[in-house]
């Protein structure tokens, strides 16, 4: 089957015109009547395309050429963007990059809701580079160079990047990538190790180490002494992530502060945080903002997580109710509760797919409520939502296809109208879109 498809590969490249770009942030072409979607290209531009794969309804592509630019292109800062995939749109300005995404957000919203809101929100931004506080990055030993790659996969997916740093990866995490491939070089078990997940902490840098051969005590003395040169904690794991373990056994918690609420959030390496510190501060902020917080509060904070918006917010409402399906997740929001003193915050854990409207958490009388579901939405839960008395949801959104969904839901069916609406750049350089939506009765 793979054979057959690369024979049916153009062999020379050809020269298109782009007509617009795709949501997730490709040149859209016709290539004799059908469409091709081109990796790097802009609008109005006149490219040379490498043909790369497609099916029956559509072509992909790679721009190598570009014969006529946008004048909205910009020479990418990071000098494996070309080979690299972690970034996509890095050859866009960035004010033209977060219009695109507010434009998605418009987009889908009108195409499934046929809905616009009351008011759009301008976009909400920050730093652009050395941004990125969590990534996988993939590892790769490559036999025929004697090699270890570490980094993010290459444009077309099947390779792991050659790349010495990292433009978005936040500090010290983006200069520790040739250090890390060099270490794990010397292993032996350096062709099993599939994937280094990295989060940084205010003070520290955790690396889970996911390998799938047993670790040799020899193995091991290289990956601590590399965790004492570079100043990193070091995570072994060899299945799934009850196999977790901190090799370098140092005795503290990961955090990150949020001072503005006077806040600490203990986390472990493998829990949700959202990727950019800056950006989740600003969100938070605006949260409170359009819930207009008042100190007499009651508030639902649905798919809570570790406490990210729950906790800023009890320090200004009088009780909030977080409700998250990972029992590990509740266990850590309760102790930051306790960490940081604060005694009107409730966790439960709770399957949100299913009809909690016999739950006991479900009975208070609530004024407003918050969510922030993963990529499939929130969906089963909308008509839960529309049975408390809060006259006051904002949904914090991580896919814009399923907000618009959930929008056709809330406003045509469910009794609510849609207020504000704008996009957070949390992930800048990708076509990765952070929406927010204010809804009232």
């Amino acid at each position: 089957m793979a054979r057959q498809r690369r024979r049916k590969l153009m062999e020379q490249p050809i020269e298109v015109v782009i007509e617009d770009l795709s949501h997730d942030g490709r040149g859209i072409a016709r290539v004799n009547g059908k469409v091709m979607f081109v990796n790097g290209a802009l609008p109005g531009e006149k490219v040379m395309v490498k043909h790369t794969g497609g099916n029956k309804n559509f072509e992909e592509g790679l721009a190598i050429e570009i014969l006529e630019a946008s004048e909205d292109r910009v020479e990418a800062k990071c000098g494996f963007y070309e080979v690299c995939n972690g970034c996509t749109m890095m050859h866009l300005a960035p004010q033209k990059q977060i219009e695109f995404k507010q434009n998605t957000l418009k987009q889908n919203l009108l195409k499934m809701a046929k809905i616009k809101p009351e008011e759009w929100m301008l976009p909400l931004t920050a730093d652009s580079w050395h941004y990125r506080r969590r990534a996988r990055l993939s590892v790769r030993w490559v036999v025929a160079k004697d090699k270890v790659l570490v980094g993010f996969r290459e444009k077309e997916g099947r390779y792991v990047a050659d790349m010495d740093y990292c433009e978005i990866l936040q500090k010290p995490l983006d200069d520790l990538l040739k250090p890390l491939a060099g270490m794990i070089e010397k292993l032996f078990i350096r062709q099993h190790i599939a994937q280094i997940e990295a989060s940084i902490a205010d003070d520290d840098v955790a690396l889970i180490i996911r390998h799938l051969k047993p670790i040799r005590d020899d193995d091991e003395k290289i990956l601590l002494d590399f965790a004492e040169e570079q100043g990193v904690r070091i995570y072994s794991q060899s299945k799934g992530p009850k196999t977790i373990f901190e090799m370098t056994k140092k005795d503290r918690p990961l955090f990150f502060d949020m001072p503005e609420y006077n806040i600490r959030m203990e986390f472990l390496p493998s829990d949700f945080i959202q990727v950019n510190g800056k950006m989740n501060d600003k969100m938070i902020s605006q949260a409170m903002n359009l819930l207009d917080v008042q100190a007499d509060d009651v508030i639902l904070d649905l798919f809570c997580g570790l406490g990210n918006f729950t906790l800023p917010l009890a320090t200004k409402v009088k009780e909030i109710v977080g409700i998250e399906g990972e029992q590990s997740l509740v266990d850590r929001a309760i102790a930051n509760a306790k960490l940081n003193q604060l005694n009107n915050v409730e966790f439960e854990v709770a399957d949100l797919r299913r009809n909690h409207e016999h739950s006991e958490w479900f009975k208070k009388d609530y004024s407003k409520v918050l969510i922030d579901p993963p990529r499939s939405g929130a969906w089963e839960v909308l008509p839960l939502i529309a049975q408390t008395k809060a006259n006051t949801l904002l949904y914090v959104s991580c896919h814009p296809a399923s907000l618009a969904r959930d929008t056709d839901r809330l406003v045509n069916q469910l009794g609510f109208k849609l207020v504000k609406a704008g996009v957070m750049d949390m992930f800048p350089h990708t076509s990765h879109v952070e929406s927010i939506a204010l809804f009232t009765r």
